[in-house]
């Protein structure tokens, strides 16, 4: 009996001290990506300002550019961010430092009340952002995503610029809605662009791209202005069952099959200067809607 009520001492012991620890280990966000740990948030309001470049001590990379280094993956899970979420900062003296994520960077059916700034953010895990909600304007400018992204089923009620990202791997912006102008001009896709029924309703620029792999834009909706000038598409383009009102894609390069199927127009479609590598396509539409045909 003497030895049953030591040992029982000795368990609750451990069991308090478990606990002690417990309520005094820092689980902040702050600390877990200072100790390089993931980061798993989910089902919570979070009312604080997320500064990606404020969690860790940055380092010189090039005159005037600064970096810091998140170790681990970063994941929300239907969160809701009522203040500013950015991986950039722009200091006093004109210098900006910028985050590079070397995990994941996933925020999954999330919604932002407020700016997202992931400008110039290098991420070499994969980027999810699947069916997440923008309430203001997105900025991922000069983005290098290493892996696969997605962008599929978001909302974007502001703005949103990707000029200038790198997609490494298979972007992926299938059933996105676009509610204010989108930008993606002067962007690198090396693999598939997946932007199948999706939703423009204002301006689309995709001049300038650069897509080495499959496109993929069936069913999309371009409700107003669509600029794809200048583009080149290395592999097959598919633009089958598109809804269109002005578009043009002046001064492309097409390298692989371009596919015209079953488009809607309502104002015009233009195609001057354009280039055909295998063959033209054939487009049913009046001579007062398409333009510049070859």
């Amino acid at each position: 009996m003497k030895h049953y009520v030591l040992v029982l001492v000795a368990l609750v012991q451990m069991s308090c001290a478990t606990q002690n620890s417990s309520a005094n280990e820092d689980t902040s966000m702050k600390n877990l990506i200072r100790n390089s740990q993931p980061v798993y948030i989910e089902n919570q309001t979070i009312n604080d300002v997320i500064d990606f470049t404020s969690f860790l001590d940055s380092h010189l990379i090039s005159e005037g550019v600064y970096q810091v280094e998140v170790n681990a993956g970063i994941t929300f899970k239907k969160c809701i961010f009522t203040k500013p979420v950015s991986a950039i900062t722009t200091m006093e003296n004109g210098s900006v430092v910028l985050t590079s994520f070397k995990g994941n960077v996933t925020f999954i059916d999330c919604i932002f009340k407020e700016n997202v700034n992931f400008r110039g953010s290098s991420i070499q895990g994969r980027v999810d952002f699947t069916s997440s909600t923008f309430n203001k304007d997105a900025n991922f400018e000069e983005l290098n995503c290493h892996e696969n992204t997605f962008f599929n089923k978001c909302v974007f009620e502001g703005s949103v610029r990707f000029q200038n990202a790198f997609f490494n791997q298979k972007a992926n912006f299938m059933n996105a809605e676009f509610f204010d102008n989108v930008s993606f001009q002067s962007s690198v896709f090396n693999s598939e662009l997946q932007c199948s029924a999706s939703k423009f309703y204002k301006y689309a620029d995709f001049t300038l791209v650069d897509c080495r792999g499959k496109a993929l834009f069936n069913y999309a909706e371009f409700r107003t202005t669509a600029d794809f000038s200048h583009s080149k598409y290395f592999q097959d383009f598919d633009f089958i069952s598109t809804k269109n009102n002005t578009t043009s894609f002046d001064s492309c390069r097409f390298l692989g099959l371009a596919r015209f199927n079953k488009i809607e127009v309502s104002s015009a479609m233009s195609f001057k200067d354009s280039y055909f590598l295998l063959t033209t396509p054939e487009i049913d539409l009046p001579t007062e809607k398409l333009m510049n045909l070859k």
